[in-house]
């Protein structure tokens, strides 16, 4: 495995890992602190705050002053670009006045994707740009994942907008993750083509057997991309039946050491066809996702950082 293979976690100020106390070490820690402290651990992250609101640029300027050289951020795009229903209260202003004087809502209270008109698109693509152009620009930009909604169906309208992603955020990586079955399995051809066409990295998928995508092993672009979600069959069903179950109830699995070496071989296929790989995990619950990335680390004979424990980490 000669080619550089990054390990992270998704959201490292996440509640629950926190709350568990075992990694952070302390729970009061300023959010300056926290960054440092991860970021001494491991090199990449991925920010999944961005997917609720277009973060300010005044955070993404700290994100990058805080991190060390090398650091890689991988950001969500916001949920209005992945077919999801943006909450009124992240709706930025310049969006906000394109909407008509009463949206439609969801039952839960969100503003339906479909009551943006087209230009309010380009004006959120323009927001992302500008908001994370300090990550980019200081070279600590790895993918923007756009992680499409449960109900985007494969479409040729859905494959145009593909198409038209890497004109609208030039020059940057960024990976698709489906999760309607009717990307893959069933138009996997197709589906691969378009991203590779477009030069979009696939997202290989772990997560509970038979009720989401499956894992395609493929590579669509230079970076390749892995998001492990855990294997907790139970709680993506309850979403499945209409629940709302929260993060924690559907991510919580702590993989074993057993299943992480099943994915080595994969791992070193695609190392051979990609420049780079980025292992992300999204099993949100407790410290589990810091526990699997260390794990898979060791497993990959890849140096585990020392506790620096500097006194102004912990202020």
């Amino acid at each position: 495995m000669g080619k550089q293979i990054r390990v992270g976690i998704c959201a490292w100020a996440d509640p629950a890992l926190i709350e568990a106390g075992t990694f952070y070490p302390r729970k009061s820690m300023t959010a300056e602190s926290r960054l440092r402290y991860y970021a001494s651990v491991f090199d990449s992250v991925e920010v999944n705050s961005s997917y609720y609101a277009i973060p300010d640029i005044r955070n993404t300027l700290r994100w990058v002053e805080r991190t060390p050289p090398g650091f890689v951020f991988h950001v969500k795009a916001y949920s209005l670009l992945t077919g999801h229903h943006p909450r009124a209260e992240t709706v930025p202003a310049d969006l906000a006045a394109l909407l008509p004087r009463s949206p439609r809502r969801t039952r839960r209270g969100e503003i339906d994707a479909s009551s943006f008109p087209p230009e309010a698109l380009d004006r959120a693509f323009r927001l992302v740009r500008t908001a994370l152009r300090p990550i980019a620009e200081a070279g600590k930009l790895g993918y923007v994942l756009f992680q499409f909604a449960p109900w985007v169906h494969f479409e040729p309208g859905r494959l145009d907008y593909l198409a038209s992603l890497s004109e609208r955020l030039p020059g940057w990586m960024i990976a698709i993750e489906f999760r309607h079955r009717s990307w893959l399995p069933d138009h996997t051809d197709e589906t691969l083509r378009a991203l590779s066409g477009a030069r979009l990295a696939h997202v290989i998928v772990d997560a509970p057997a038979g009720h989401s995508v499956p894992r395609v092993t493929t590579v669509t672009a230079s970076t390749a991309v892995f998001r492990l979600h855990g294997r907790n069959a139970h709680g993506w069903l309850r979403q499945l039946r209409g629940e709302e179950p929260t993060v924690r109830e559907k991510y919580d699995y702590l993989y074993s050491e057993a299943e992480l070496r099943e994915f080595l071989p994969e791992i070193e296929g695609v190392s051979e066809e990609a420049e780079e790989v980025f292992i992300s995990f999204n099993n949100n619950n407790r410290d589990y996702p810091v526990q699997n990335a260390l794990m898979l680390k060791r497993l990959l004979r890849q140096p585990i950082r020392a506790d620096p424990s500097p006194r102004d980490l912990f202020t």
